[in-house]
């Protein structure tokens, strides 16, 4: 493939160097697309000291992309704080930034737009104004908890499951999702659920592509040594009811009355189960489990690398960076076979239990630890196989090239219609 240098425009609302989850997918896409592209990032005006901060201590080489920063005015964001009013000023922050950046981009700055964070088509933004072609994602919102698993919620999150799935039914006719889709030349959905919820006629610009992959910096090329005496299980992320619930805990309590000999449980993350979840572990006895909070990248590098087994219940995500770490150090993995998770974790490559009850699941997880915790040749065989799995299929250098061919595709259409810009003086404020 020729490789033709684009000027990019990356709609970033998450976008910051050092973080997890959304924000390091912006940042990450941001200086992967920038090796072969010029990139400036549309972000939020509070990632600025962040990002400056980073590049002046030298974490990381340049080039880095050039950025334009832009937030509401403080009298519209002191109604968000956390998540509360956060899905309401992410439709306004898109819709106002969007609408500066297309004034700015009246003498043609930039070739093409690229709609990236946040990567979920369930909430409204209005990437799709600007004045270039424009590709979407990846993003995902079909994503579903299956309902076999509402046991591990209470009634406020099952009531949360359920009204995502009518969210998910209603988006058919959601002017804005509707919007989004007619108006992109190219789509990436991260897993095959978000494109089920797609209409059919937009398939055939529509291609799977999860937003994170493996990387060389994210484990060591050998396995270490692990002959140690106590069966180490590990798990990472955020404590929310979708990653970690009262599930794990009692898949581990029924693992521990299946293995006779010792184990230690070690969770890394914080986050508002945390309370919940302690408490349930001290009724099922569980003294094995630790709940550490969260770590420095360097100390989850650590962990990762002295344990034996990485343990997730995650049930609605896509690419979860915990994910490829946890290959990426040699780790065989025990999880959910759902969304995300299932396309990481190959076939033949960990132990994936099917969600058809909650005590299936609750059975096969625990029955999952115990193959592995009794055979230490399997344990490496399947990570070798998820290793050789997501550097086949999950890899930067596969992302990087992707794009590169989207980018050429879209700007091998020089006759695309251009919607009109308005003239304004107001550039800047809503």
């Amino acid at each position: 493939m020729t490789r033709t240098r684009a000027k990019v425009l990356l709609i970033a609302y998450a976008c910051r160097p050092g973080e997890s989850s959304e924000r390091k997918v912006g940042w990450h896409w941001a200086r992967l697309i920038q090796r072969h592209h010029d990139v400036t990032v549309l972000t939020r005006e509070s990632h600025r000291p962040y990002i400056e901060a980073w590049i002046a201590a030298g974490h990381e080489e340049g080039p880095f992309p050039q950025f334009v920063f832009y937030d509401l005015p403080e009298l519209v964001a002191r109604f968000k704080r956390g998540e509360r009013g956060l899905y309401l000023y992410y439709a306004v922050w898109t819709y106002f930034a969007v609408r500066r950046c297309r004034l700015m981009n009246r003498d043609g700055r930039w070739d093409l737009t690229h709609f990236l964070t946040f990567g979920t088509l369930l909430w409204p933004q209005f990437g799709y104004r600007m004045n270039t072609p424009y590709l979407l994602g990846p993003v995902g919102g079909g994503e579903r908890i299956p309902l076999a698993l509402r046991r591990a919620f209470g009634p406020a999150g099952q009531a949360r499951i359920v009204t995502r799935r009518l969210v998910q039914k209603l988006m058919a006719v959601n002017p804005v999702f509707l919007a989004n889709l007619g108006r992109a030349d190219r789509i990436f959905v991260r897993t095959a659920e978000t494109l089920d919820m797609i209409p059919t006629r937009y398939h055939p610009k529509t291609q799977l592509l999860l937003e994170t992959a493996i990387g060389p910096e994210m484990g060591p090329p050998e396995p270490p040594q692990r002959n140690q005496a106590v069966l180490r299980i590990v798990s990472v992320g955020r404590l929310i009811t979708s990653k970690f619930n009262p599930l794990m805990l009692e898949a581990f309590a029924s693992f521990k009355s299946h293995w006779n000999g010792p184990f230690e449980v070690t969770i890394i993350g914080d986050g508002p189960e945390r309370t919940r979840l302690e408490t349930l572990r001290d009724e099922l006895g569980l003294t094995e489990v630790t709940f550490v909070g969260k770590k420095s990248s360097d100390e989850v590098q650590a962990a990762l690398r002295a344990s034996d087994i990485y343990f997730s219940t995650t049930m609605k995500e896509a690419g979860t960076w915990a994910f490829f770490e946890a290959i990426a150090n040699h780790l065989p993995v025990v999880c959910l076979k759902v969304n995300g998770p299932d396309m990481i974790v190959g076939d033949g490559c960990g132990i994936k239990v099917a969600p058809t009850s909650h005590a299936a699941a609750r059975d096969g997880l625990a029955q999952g630890l115990l193959r592995l915790a009794e055979d230490a040749d399997l344990r490496r065989r399947l990570a070798a196989n998820a290793l050789d799995h997501v550097e086949t299929h999950f890899t930067w250098e596969r992302i990087a090239r992707t794009i590169d061919q989207a980018y050429a595709d879209l700007l091998d259409r020089p006759d695309r219609p251009r919607p009109k810009v308005r003239s304004s003086k107001a550039a800047t404020k809503p």
